[in-house]
């Protein structure tokens, strides 16, 4: 899991870049919300990066020979080895800003005061899955709760708002409910809390939820007349005078409401932007080669690294006593446990497994291992990732090695462990 995240940092930092430089254009270019929208491509990103996807991996890695070969510690993992102590510092401050987030999430629910409001008597009509309180610790409409979502109005709502503004207010509430932007809030808070030491990370985050307000005063007046957006704009003012309580996975009509945000949503709200067909042309064409790259980027990679061990094992490879019937195209190199690694355990492990005609491995299971269950289980996870040239046949009951040396200078005595078992057919 920890290599995963530390191979997010490149492309993560790149797309958040990417967003943050250009964020003034798309806004103007494409609008409040089809500029929140974009935001999905971070998780996209990330995913497609990480998933090699089936078109890019049509390269054939050279072998000759499948059937025993010497794995050693990785640079990366020597890395990690010397640097445990940093693992242990970002999963302590992650663990920190979660419990602190959950912890004034709990407080806000304990000491705030609610009492049930009666939706008939609202301007408009309430979702009948939101349920509606009021609180004199709320200075702004805001929903709370993350398993069962609550709309909070402050006592004084009727009177700081009229008509028509109560109308708009409970209308941008009734967005995010209907988007469920407390989950996504809930996912960008989890985000954060990963990846708290990248700053672009936190100037992201804050243009996130900037975005989901703006996004959500768009919504909101679409199809108003002008004398509606300008009482808005005086909502928004109203509700600017006067400071929230802030709570995690809560959504106030004046979050993130300071002066110059708030002067942001009524910028927006005196000149909206549609986007335009080319627009929207460009956006598509722009996203779907940012998804491409990152695939690319993320498959070569994975190539890179697969090449190298490749290579690696090719020049320590044990001299087969045998040629399988079948070669592989893609292989993943085991990574050496890191317990193991830290105290200088060497071994290895015998796998007998299944190919089925698409050249995919199953029905992996171990046959010998030395020590036992040492190495076991990230031999097994790497096997499951190969795949053959398998030409449209299936194979049963092939044979690898699979040798655990810390170092080529090991004075571990080879074993052949392939002589030493019978498979029958």
């Amino acid at each position: 899991m920890i290599d995963l995240f530390v191979s997010w940092l490149m492309p993560l930092t790149v797309m958040l870049s990417v967003f943050l430089v250009f964020h003034s254009l798309v806004l103007a270019k494409l609008g409040p919300k089809k500029t929140y929208l974009t935001w999905l491509f971070l998780p996209l990103g990330l995913l497609f990066y990480s998933l090699p996807l089936s078109w890019q991996s049509s390269s054939h890695i050279a072998n000759d020979t499948i059937q025993q070969y010497l794995v050693q510690p990785t640079h990366h993992l020597q890395q990690q080895l010397s640097l445990e102590w940093l693992v242990v510092c970002w999963m302590l401050m992650t663990t920190l800003m979660l419990s602190y987030w959950l912890v004034s999430h709990l407080r806000f629910l304990k000491h705030v005061k609610l009492s049930v409001t009666n939706k008939a008597e609202l301007v408009i009509k309430v979702p009948s899955k939101l349920a509606v309180f009021e609180s004199a610790h709320a200075f702004s409409p805001m929903l709370i709760g993350i398993f069962k979502q609550k709309l909070l109005l402050p006592e004084d709502f009727t009177t700081l708002y009229n008509t028509e503004q109560q109308m708009l207010i409970l209308e941008h509430e009734i967005c995010h409910f209907d988007r469920n932007d407390i989950y996504w809030n809930l996912v960008a808070i989890v985000l954060l809390a990963v990846f708290w030491f990248h700053p672009l990370a936190w100037l992201a985050y804050f243009r996130f939820r900037r975005d989901q307000e703006i996004s959500c005063d768009d919504i909101v007046l679409a199809r108003k007349q002008s004398h509606q957006r300008i009482n808005y704009s005086r909502a928004l003012l109203v509700a600017a005078e006067s400071t929230p309580p802030l709570a995690f996975a809560q959504l106030s009509f004046k979050k993130y409401g300071d002066k110059e945000i708030m002067f942001e949503r009524i910028e927006q709200i005196k000149s909206p932007t549609r986007a335009s067909k080319v627009s929207l042309v460009i956006a598509s064409l722009f996203s779907i080669t940012l998804l491409s790259g990152l695939s690319y980027a993320g498959n070569i990679g994975f190539k890179d690294a697969v090449s190298d061990s490749d290579s690696q094992a090719k020049k320590h490879r044990i001299p087969p006593k045998g040629k399988m019937s079948v070669k592989p195209i893609i292989r993943v190199q085991p990574k050496y446990p890191l317990k193991a690694a830290k105290e200088k355990i060497e071994g290895a492990v015998v796998l007998k497994f299944d190919i089925n005609t698409e050249g995919n491995v199953k029905n992996v299971e171990v046959m010998k291992g030395v020590p036992a269950y040492v190495f076991d289980r990230v031999a097994v996870a790497a096997l499951k990732k190969w795949k053959y040239d398998a030409k449209g046949q299936a194979h049963k009951n092939q044979l690898v090695q699979l040798d655990f040396r810390m170092d080529e200078n090991s004075s571990f005595k080879d074993v052949n462990l392939i002589e030493k078992i019978k498979v029958t057919q």
